[in-house]
């Protein structure tokens, strides 16, 4: 009881609305989506609860797509927390992974792959028209993919050499983005044992390596993780170039390490301005949250543990808030916490983890 009087204060305190999505469970088979509510402090659990997982607010904050188990393979489902709908995505493919939606919440793209090969495609899901098509060619070994929200970036990719069929490729490349819109993905190169990852810029018929047009001759790993900020001027990703686990970001003056240590970073998530990106690292000792100005590289700690660890950061709308994970009180759960690290303050108190926080974006429905 006391909890539940302590809750919605402490919210009312930080002075946001909203929600907050998550994951939580006894267990990863019986995880399940959950919402936080900001005005109230009470908690919905709309999800199916059988490996719920990867939760992602659409854009005008309406719906969460997620992750979930379906009788053969994983699917993806659509919840609307203000309306009593739980919208089943009809699939092609048994196992599809890691939603993402495009700006205008009108499509959904993720991976897919079926029981016969380990390689998976892009899929899109239109809503007007509620099938499936897939893009990228016949480019297969896709790990991880997003929506690019505009046309800016393709202006980076200016190949340095003469290359005809170079610069036949990347015209192609901008005359379909200009009709259909973009996509950036991580994906394999190559056949084994000579294989490596690179990004690609896709659109329905082609996928077109970036690094190959800024290097060619840099053959780089790139890690799971990429990120395009909300204007589609800069992509954050993670690669092993130079040996250990680094945020790189690519933009229009080229490819920035924006983290360089030592010690791993991995999971950019942009700020609302785009001028910072919330990481994870273990440069202080222990999994911890950091910020880096992508203009200068300069790298400040959000929260660092010494005995704990804390992981997954998302930004408030206003960017004057962060939601991450951290088993700082025994079981992982969600803090809350100021860019600066001031203002700590612990969100949830359940008995199981709580996982995978997105927070809800700020739309016109809401605002009204």
């Amino acid at each position: 009881m006391l909890l539940s009087i302590i809750l919605p204060v402490s919210c009312i305190l930080f002075g946001q609305s909203g929600s907050i999505a998550y994951i939580t469970g006894p267990s990863q088979a019986s995880y399940q989506l959950t919402v936080f509510s900001l005005d109230t402090g009470e908690t919905t659990a709309p999800g199916r609860g059988d490996c719920d997982a990867y939760p992602q607010w659409s854009p005008d904050g309406r719906s969460i797509a997620y992750q979930t188990k379906q009788p053969e393979g994983t699917g993806i489902r659509i919840i609307r927390p203000e309306e009593p709908a739980d919208q089943a995505v009809a699939h092609h493919f048994s196992w599809n992974y890691r939603p993402r939606w495009s700006p205008d919440s009108a499509s959904l793209v993720y991976t897919s792959r079926d029981d016969t090969s380990p390689l998976s495609c892009i899929t899109v899901y239109s809503f007007e028209r509620g099938e499936e098509t897939f893009w990228g060619g016949e480019q297969r070994g896709i790990l991880s993919v997003a929506w690019l929200p505009g046309m800016e970036l393709m202006k980076a990719l200016d190949p340095e050499s003469e290359d005809e069929h170079a610069s036949i490729a990347l015209l192609d490349l901008r005359k379909e983005a200009e009709a259909h819109g973009l996509l950036v993905s991580v994906g394999l190169i190559g056949t084994p044992p000579k294989m490596y990852t690179d990004l690609f810029i896709t659109t329905p018929s082609l996928a077109t390596p970036v690094l190959s047009f800024l290097e060619p001759d840099n053959q780089r790993h790139i890690e799971y993780n990429v990120n395009p900020d909300h204007d589609a001027r800069q992509i954050a990703y993670e690669s092993n170039d130079g040996g250990d686990r680094e945020l790189f970001v690519l933009g229009r003056r080229g490819i920035t390490n924006v983290s360089n240590h030592p010690a791993a970073d991995w999971n950019p998530v942009w700020s609302p301005d785009d001028s910072w990106l919330a990481f994870e690292s273990f440069r202080g000792g222990r999994q911890g949250i950091y910020r880096v100005l992508v203009s200068t590289g300069n790298v400040l700690p959000v929260h660092v543990g010494n005995a704990y660890n804390c992981w997954s950061p998302d930004w408030s709308p206003d960017g004057e808030w962060m939601v991450f994970v951290s088993d700082m009180s025994g079981t992982p759960q969600l803090f809350v916490i100021r860019p600066d690290g001031s203002d700590l303050r612990q969100l949830t108190f359940g008995p199981f983890p709580a996982l995978s926080p997105t927070w809800q974006p700020v739309s016109k429905h809401r605002q009204e």
